[in-house]
């Protein structure tokens, strides 16, 4: 089954690039651990947290879900 990683933006689910989904399943899959890192679709560095399901752009805040399909 796979899995895909998305981050909440306003009312609507947005899919990380492959490259960040791959290193946030990494990070999940090694029990929660937290990060910066790139992603195509922010300007700079983004933290993620995958023990509390969010990432830090900037002053924002925003909610990650994994999801199977």
């Amino acid at each position: 089954m796979a899995v895909e990683w998305l981050y909440a933006n306003g009312s609507s689910w947005i899919s990380f690039d492959t490259a960040c989904q791959a290193t946030i399943e990494l990070m999940w899959t090694r029990g929660g651990l937290s990060n910066w890192m790139n992603c195509q679709y922010f300007e700079g560095p983004i933290y993620v947290d995958t023990t509390d399901m969010v990432i830090l752009y900037g002053s924002f805040m925003y909610t990650i879900v994994r999801r199977f399909y």
